[in-house]
């Protein structure tokens, strides 16, 4: 291991990491999503033990817009912590949740800033409670209502127009069709498979009610997370209330990144040292319905391989893990492509049904929660982290670790040979005919009505998404496994039970 009086100065490292969480109760007060991240932001400061040195010299604020209307807390966070200077950037939904995080690691090596922060987080929950208190939330800093110096935006899409007009802009019917082709892949029965997605997330919920950041603490069972009862509907199938991402949260990450040099200068102690050792991405955009196979995602196993490949660790160094967890179907497509048993720890927060998803920003809770953990924890530990953009689209993996790296840190871009290994299938929006299901799921209403949304694919291979209102067909699809199913597709986006 390498001694770390030689480590380069420019080497980047994280000295910094904060995650608050508002819960609900007697005590609660709504706030401004600004005002919850420059809270979360001072924490992460505080964590340094050289708040007030860091602060001034932070270049770079960062953060991923979410579901508030702020179009710039990133100049209120700058001003509330003495960064006068310091360049504002906000990315858009679909930019790759770990851009972000790249940005501020390659400019504090580059020498382009001392000091960047990275800070996301959500106030929905601010929304609900004033909502039904009849009050209203309080404003945000007037800082926060200008633009940014800088906006980065997707460079297309994650999404394509037949899933927008055809019920898929939702995340929860998109991961729930994939998760019918997982099942069918797997050969388990609708029963079997609902009882192990109700163990799978019955761990994730036990590590949530442990952890500090996390939203939910009532370390639920298997049977009250996946069978669906009157307090717990189903959603989209397989998929029940607890079975999804949880965005009603007050809740907010943030990390504190610089070098070694700076560390040095400031006297930063070497426990608050947390090395970023590498990224692989992937920007390529596939929508669900032309993948070839639905139930996996070729993109993310490369992405994790190019990282351990550029930080010279093998997948049995991995101390520990967390994946972006916003439904059972994405921990489980990634583990696999990964190469991990679901069977080991794959979450440090509890996930986003437990410990909370905030829209635009869990991969910075996963993150942060990392960063504390290694920091307290043992020498010589290293860390996966994992984001996902767009609907199981974009990936990337960050490898993380409290010991010296081995090698420089670099972000590895797996675009085109994501494209190479992923096959795909054309789509026709005006298909008609007999085409067999590869993937569906079946949509309740609050008044029962059952609306069920298909992929299917003709005899020679053309695929469409489909949908149909009869309600024999949705009750058929809920107790049997629809895949492989013929299907007559009459009008183009309408399907009736061959």
């Amino acid at each position: 291991m390498t001694d770390r009086q030689s480590i380069p100065d420019s080497t980047p490292i994280v000295v910094g990491a904060a995650e608050v969480v508002h819960r609900p109760g007697p005590d609660f007060r709504p706030c401004s999503a600004t005002e919850l991240l420059i809270e979360t932001v001072r924490l992460a400061l505080d964590q340094s033990g050289a708040a007030a040195a860091l602060g001034a010299r932070v270049g770079e604020v960062l953060v991923p817009h979410g579901t508030w209307s702020e179009s710039d807390p990133a100049r209120a966070i700058a001003d509330a912590i003495g960064a006068i200077d310091a360049r504002t950037v906000r990315s858009e939904l679909g930019v790759l949740q770990h851009t972000l995080l790249v940005r501020a690691i390659t400019a504090v090596a580059d020498g382009r800033v001392d000091v960047a922060i990275v800070a996301g987080g959500e106030n929905r929950w601010s929304g609900v409670h004033a909502a039904k208190a009849g009050e209203t939330v309080p404003e945000p800093p007037a800082a926060s209502v200008g633009e940014p110096d800088e906006v980065i935006a997707p460079a297309e899409m994650v999404i394509s127009a037949i899933e927008i007009e055809r019920n898929l802009t939702t995340a929860a019917h998109q991961y729930a069709i994939i998760e019918s082709a997982l099942r069918h892949h797997l050969g388990r029965s609708i029963e079997t498979h609902q009882a192990a997605l109700g163990s799978l997330w019955e761990g994730f919920a036990a590590v949530a009610s442990q952890a500090p950041g996390a939203w939910n603490h009532q370390a639920m069972q298997a049977e009250d997370i996946a069978i669906a009862s009157e307090a717990n509907r189903v959603i989209a199938a397989p998929y029940t209330k607890w079975l999804i991402s949880q965005w009603n949260v007050d809740q907010a990450a943030a990390l504190v990144v610089t070098t070694v040099g700076v560390a040095r200068d400031l006297g930063i102690d070497e426990e608050h040292w947390v090395f970023p050792l590498a990224t692989g991405l992937s920007n390529l955009v596939i929508p669900m319905p032309e993948r070839d196979e639905i139930h996996r995602w070729p993109a993310s196993g490369i992405a994790g391989s190019a990282a351990l490949e550029a930080a010279g660790v093998a997948l049995d160094e991995i101390d520990l893990v967390d994946l972006y967890s916003c439904f059972p179907a994405a921990v489980e497509v990634q583990a696999a492509e990964l190469g991990f048993d679901l069977t080991r720890p794959l979450t440090i927060t509890g996930g986003m049904t437990f410990s909370g998803g905030p829209y635009n920003n869990y991969s910075l809770q996963g993150a942060a929660a990392m960063v504390t953990a290694l920091t307290n924890g043992p020498a010589d530990t290293i860390g996966l982290t994992s984001a996902v953009s767009g609907l199981l689209t974009k990936p990337s993996v960050t490898l993380w670790s409290n010991a010296a790296p081995r090698t420089t840190y670099t972000c590895v871009d797996v675009t085109d040979r994501a494209r190479s290994a992923t096959a795909v299938r054309i789509v026709d929006p005006d298909l008609l005919g007999e085409a067999t299901v590869v993937g569906a799921t079946v949509i309740p209403d609050r008044s029962g009505n059952l609306t069920t949304v298909a992929v299917v694919e003709s005899a020679d291979g053309m695929r469409s998404v489909v949908q149909s209102n009869e309600q024999a067909v949705g009750e058929r699809f809920l107790i049997e496994d629809p895949v492989g199913a013929v299907v007559i597709i009459g009008q183009p986006g309408e399907f009736s039970l061959g």
